[in-house]
């Protein structure tokens, strides 16, 4: 691999300038191409960020400066263009969600592993400091075992916005998948498990655009541990807890977050507590984090994450079917 790892940006809207940006922080990463559907949007990007302006997706992936490709279009073209980035021999980092379903994840898996290149979901807020030592601090048991999850992602959108992204139904709006997925995400570095729950209830709220504006889902895991999430449109909130055995741990905006909250019992007190803060600042929007693992992954040859597996992926996008399987709703393209 070269000392300087050249990306491509599939998509240069606002995720693929934020991530742009933010590999400016790494030291051995930078844009080397950036493709869309308009020439002048992808030169505009690249006036910003450096590499070579394209105006087509398939322009883009055949530039033999571009190491890996990030996929940055919107959801339902990301298995198209993942395996679009594949066929050409690139390696590539899919934003999240990977697919809009499981089988469409599971296509992009098996034509990268056909082609023996590294595919990440880039399930980017995991790799957040704030999350390494929420991670590392629960798996030590200082708190005792996990005994609850509790995660919100709330965007606090417009009631109604038909135009936007969120609520366009052909697009793969919705909450679920734009929102619910940084709170699966939280659960499974939590757990540190990527098997099946083994109970899903779920209940969703169709809105007028016929995406789902709310999911709210309860899921019990072969563990015993049970973890609840809320995603919505409307009313912003992003926090995650968690209750274990001998005190709590909290996450403020754990989409970027910036401290942990870590809450103990006093010794023979039932209302006393202990509270810490650890603080955890960053620079720009922190997608930096997930680009250096991937940098590292690329460097040791590896063709899947170890922090970001293909079987922790795939069940992630099946708990989203099933949320989606129990309330009837489907996409369009998926009929």
């Amino acid at each position: 691999m070269k000392d300087v790892i050249g990306w491509g940006i599939l998509g240069p809207g606002r995720i693929g300038n934020d991530f742009a940006h933010c590999l400016r922080e790494t030291p051995d990463g930078r844009v080397a191409a950036a493709g869309s559907r308009d020439i002048e949007r992808s030169g505009a990007f690249c006036e910003k960020y450096g590499g070579k302006a394209y105006g087509s997706y398939e322009e883009l992936v055949n530039d033999p400066d571009v190491d890996i490709v990030y996929v940055a279009t919107p959801h339902h073209l990301h298995e198209e263009h993942t395996i679009l980035a594949l066929r050409a021999g690139k390696h590539v980092l899919c934003e999240k969600p990977i697919a809009v379903n499981a089988k469409q994840a599971a296509n992009m898996y098996a034509e990268a592993e056909k082609r023996g290149l590294f595919l990440m979901d880039g399930l980017w807020s995991r790799f957040f400091p704030a999350w390494e030592f929420a991670r590392e601090f629960i798996h030590s048991g200082e708190i005792g075992k996990i005994v609850t999850i509790n995660s919100t992602t709330s965007w606090g959108a417009l009631p109604t916005n038909p135009p936007g992204r969120l609520y366009n139904l052909d697009i793969a709006g919705g909450s679920l998948l734009d929102g619910g997925v940084y709170s699966l995400a939280a659960m499974s570095v939590l757990l540190g498990a990527d098997e099946y729950p083994t109970e899903i209830k779920a209940i969703t709220d169709i809105g007028t655009t016929g995406v789902d504006d709310h999911d709210l889902a309860i899921m019990r895991f072969p563990s015993g541990v049970l973890f609840t999430m809320l995603c919505g449109l409307q009313g912003a909130l992003l926090e995650t807890h968690v209750l274990c055995e001998k005190g709590t741990l909290t996450i403020p905006n754990h989409r970027n977050p910036t401290h942990v909250q870590v809450r103990t019992r006093l010794p023979g007190s039932y209302m006393g507590a202990v509270n810490r803060d650890y603080e955890f600042p960053y620079a720009d929007e922190g997608f930096q984090f997930e680009a250096s693992h991937v940098h590292d992954c690329l460097r040791k040859g590896l063709k899947t994450s170890p922090r970001v597996t293909q079987k922790e992926s795939l069940m992630l996008m099946r708990i989203a079917d099933e949320i989606r399987r129990q309330a009837g709703f489907v996409y369009p393209f998926e009929k």
